[in-house]
């Protein structure tokens, strides 16, 4: 990306990726307001005060699904150079709603850049990859929250890991192995909040209303562009590193080029398609699934080679 261009950070609260201080072009965009962010975070004991001073103000004010209409509103429709995301699409009811407002948010030759976890390797690692059909009906519903099925998926299939008597949201996919996650005991309880959202929906609560893991997102923008849905091309969906991965979007510069050819597209899905099917669940952990005693001696060794 250009970093020269004046950008949008995607919800970065108290830890941004670029600074407007350091004196990149930024525009910050959340759903709150600069002091409620510093509200929240003053009545979050996990953020140290220190942290609490980083929180930049707040250029657009709204929900990340509607970047669209925020930078229509400021007259920066077709002027911005890149859009930075960190842990954010994951949550956004309506991923197609965001990209669409992305694509008409850029320059040609803009970038959108994101970083997403991985559900094979955080609290998300028994919930189902999302589905073309999931994004579609939360487009064409104009869905503005998570529905009553995403939060009870997220409450029954979500999981924490434990390594050594010690809670974490994830895990190295690397290194580490699957076998530390373990499902939340919620069942029963996430049912009655269930029958009460059909009944009648509450105020928001996030989750994580995307699940997905690198091919499958591929796959998700891949058959979202034959349809016509999104305009950008993939430059890149990274492997996963740690828990979480890399999406590098851009808008061409000729709006106006000429479709993949159906034969071409679908050979290229299929063989997307047996990427999917072949890196479900634990399978990227497959030949690292070590006894504990042998993955202890491994540990030591590493430590000596490394002294």
């Amino acid at each position: 990306m250009d970093l020269s261009q004046k950008g949008i950070e995607v919800a970065p609260y108290f830890n941004p990726t670029l600074r407007k201080s350091d004196g990149n072009d930024i525009l910050v965009l959340d759903v709150f307001d600069t002091d409620r962010l510093r509200q929240n975070a003053a009545a979050d004991a996990f953020i140290p005060p220190s942290r609490r001073a980083e929180i930049e103000d707040v250029d657009l004010v709204g929900d990340a699904s509607h970047i669209g209409d925020l930078v229509r509103g400021a007259n920066l429709e077709g002027q911005i150079g890149f859009i930075i995301s960190s842990h954010n699409f994951e949550h956004l009811p309506n991923p197609i709603l965001f990209l669409q407002g992305a694509y008409a948010a850029l320059k040609p030759g803009g970038m959108l850049s994101m970083a997403v976890p991985d559900c094979r390797a955080c609290f998300d690692y028994f919930r189902m990859p999302t589905r073309l059909v999931d994004w579609l009906a939360a487009f064409h519903e104009d869905r503005k929250q998570p529905s009553p099925e995403i939060i009870f998926d997220g409450a029954v299939m979500g999981a924490w890991y434990i390594a050594q008597g010690k809670t974490h949201t994830g895990c190295n996919i690397k290194h580490d192995n699957p076998d530390g996650f373990v499902p939340h005991q919620a069942l029963e309880a996430a049912y009655d909040v269930y029958k009460r959202d059909k009944a009648q929906p509450g105020a928001y609560r996030d989750a994580h209303c995307s699940v997905f893991f690198p091919e499958s997102l591929e796959l998700l923008l891949t058959d979202l562009r034959k349809l016509g849905l999104i305009g950008f091309d993939i430059v890149e969906v990274s492997q996963t590193r740690g828990l979480e991965f890399y999406v590098h979007l851009r808008k061409p510069d000729d709006a106006a080029s000429l479709p993949e050819a159906d034969a071409a597209f679908y050979a290229r899905r299929r063989a997307l398609l047996r990427r999917v099917v072949e890196n479900m669940g634990a399978a990227p952990y497959a030949k690292r699934r070590w006894p504990a005693k042998l993955a202890s001696k491994v540990r030591k060794l590493r430590k000596r080679l490394v002294a």
